[in-house]
């Protein structure tokens, strides 16, 4: 690594050996457009009017981890570096303009941008990197901070000057730059931490939007930010996010013309729109960074016996449940994303308990490992279940599975504010859910959910050997020896039962065809800004 600006070449060259491209460059000027909806000259004006299913429990993105705060929120924020909107794989600039690495891969020096003013008017400085980043990393008593396990390989924070920011890492690691530009990792005004401790009621960000209002239970109301760092930029005047949990009413909205852009959960929605809507909708799918996943909580008996957990593994259909859940629309996968470059390949999948093509002999070593733990005419327990149609369907389904071996399981059906409560304070026995992550990197999978540590080990599982290999692939920059590392970690991981993974989602996004310049990423978490998306007349 060179003590220097690195050169676009340079920055592709380094991807390559990380599994990213980074690129050093400036962000497309006003006026150019490309992806999905592109192709004629940008207008200004129009009200983008979206989907989301609920209500945010509060508006600090550093502390929580569901989109129904992010996607509202995201538009109001920058980034120190971001994800390219028109390309997932490459990180281009955002509030640092530029950025260097030491010879030694273990300083990395951002350069940002100058006359950039908070919502508020507080000019942006590097202080303000400073307390939103050593809050994400090491977060102060009484705040929660999921995504701090990317960052432990960080050191120290340190701003020469009021523009420039120094990251010192105890050693060098492949993945800061992508986890430094995962969509939740916004920049705050110190002023407003200081003053307050967290964010929870404030949105005050850089970014192209303002927050107007946020009505309960109807919608949340951005509008767009006329002093702007980026010229010529938002196009749009503002954007509405409607909430709707029912998925039926928001399709019908969608159809309606009510909302713009929408994200379907199932595959035969967007069919639906496409064949009453034709080429007035358009149709963005990719093989998303979604999964369905049983957590179960190892605190608690019987779950803190691993026949017991492994018995449950056994007992459920992946396939089945790929099928039922994701209409055929899924993958099954191990704890990396499916398709992906760090994701276990498919025979070495099928090898491990749980993935075998005899679910018929697994079903039977399920019930021998539960009367070999005592239980041998199964036992009832209770699945923490969020309400509503894009919940309830999986604690269903687990429901009947976990009956093929003697498990009376009822549902605990609540708000989902309540269950994320109670999913935090670890009080369930199993809990169905769907998560997601930001990006295809091991440091960011492991370090949120996997480790001992991990803010999100829902479980409370511990493996050494896990968090060791997980040490280990974090500080290797040959990339196939990484590889092997990271399925290595796979194997031993995946075998605890911290979390069943029943599938990896198709995710999709449908909007009208009026929508310009949006590309749908794999991360639900990333390119929400909407800062180059615009409305065609019609």
């Amino acid at each position: 690594m060179a003590g220097r600006e690195w050169s676009r070449r340079e920055f592709l060259g380094l991807g390559a050996a990380f599994g990213l491209a980074l690129a050093g460059c400036a962000p497309q000027p006003a006026g150019q457009t490309s992806g999905a909806g592109g192709g004629d000259r940008p207008r200004y004006g129009g009200i983008l009017t979206a989907w989301t299913g609920g209500d945010p429990p509060n508006y600090d993105l550093h502390q929580n981890s569901t989109y129904m705060v992010l996607w509202p929120l995201a538009p109001c924020y920058n980034l120190l570096v971001q994800f390219d909107p028109q390309d997932p794989n490459r990180v281009i600039p955002d509030l640092a303009e530029r950025w260097e690495v030491s010879p030694d891969g273990k300083v990395y020096t951002f350069y940002l941008k100058r006359g950039v003013k908070f919502h508020h008017g507080k000019p942006f400085k590097a202080e303000d990197v400073k307390a939103s980043f050593e809050r994400i990393i090491w977060p102060p008593r009484g705040v929660v901070s999921p995504r701090k396990g990317p960052f432990q390989v960080v050191d120290g924070i340190e701003t020469p000057d009021d523009y420039t920011v120094k990251f010192v890492l105890k050693r060098p690691n492949p993945s800061l730059l992508p986890n430094i530009a995962q969509g939740w990792n916004v920049i705050y005004p110190k002023d407003i931490l200081d003053a307050k401790g967290d964010m929870k009621n404030d949105v005050v960000g850089t970014g192209p939007f303002k927050f107007k209002e946020h009505i309960r239970g109807v919608s949340i109301e951005l509008v767009k930010n006329t002093e702007y760092h980026v010229e010529g930029r938002p196009y749009l005047d503002g954007i509405k996010y409607f909430i709707i949990p029912d998925l039926n009413t928001a399709l019908s909205a969608f159809i309606s013309g009510q909302l713009l852009m929408y994200r379907p959960r199932l595959k035969s929605d967007a069919e639906e729109a496409r064949r009453q809507l034709g080429d007035k909708v358009v149709v963005q799918t990719v093989q998303g960074y979604s999964f369905d996943t049983l957590n179960v909580n190892a605190r608690r008996k019987p779950w803190d016996d691993p026949r017991v957990r492994l018995a449950v593994s056994l007992a459920i259909d992946r396939a089945a449940a790929i099928q039922v859940l994701a209409q055929g629309d899924g993958v099954a996968g191990g704890f990396m994303p499916a398709g992906g470059q760090w994701a276990l390949p498919e025979d070495e999948l099928k090898k491990l308990p749980g993935y075998r093509p005899n679910k018929a002999q697994e079903l039977e070593e399920a019930k021998r490992l539960l009367a070999e733990a005592g239980y041998p005419n199964g036992f009832k327990a209770v699945m923490l279940t969020r309400k509503g149609a894009d919940y309830e369907p999986i604690s269903v389904f687990l429901k009947d599975q976990l009956a093929k071996v003697g498990i009376d399981a009822s549902l605990d059906v609540q708000e989902s504010a309540a269950a994320f409560d109670r999913l935090n304070r670890r009080e369930f026995d199993l809990a169905p859910w769907g998560h997601a992550i930001a990006l295809d990197d091991p440091d960011a999978v492991y370090g949120e959910f996997y480790l001992c540590n991990s803010v999100r080990n829902y479980s409370g599982i511990c493996d050494p050997e896990v968090d060791a290999l997980f040490e280990r692939q974090s500080q290797t920059v040959d990339v196939n020896e990484r590889r092997r590392l990271v399925w290595e970690m796979e194997k031993k991981a995946i075998v605890t039962q911290s979390k069943i993974i029943l599938g990896w989602r198709v995710d999709r996004t449908i909007h009208w065809a009026t929508v310009r310049n949006y590309r749908r990423h794999p991360s639900l978490y990333n390119n929400q800004r909407m800062e180059d998306v615009w409305l065609a007349e019609g």
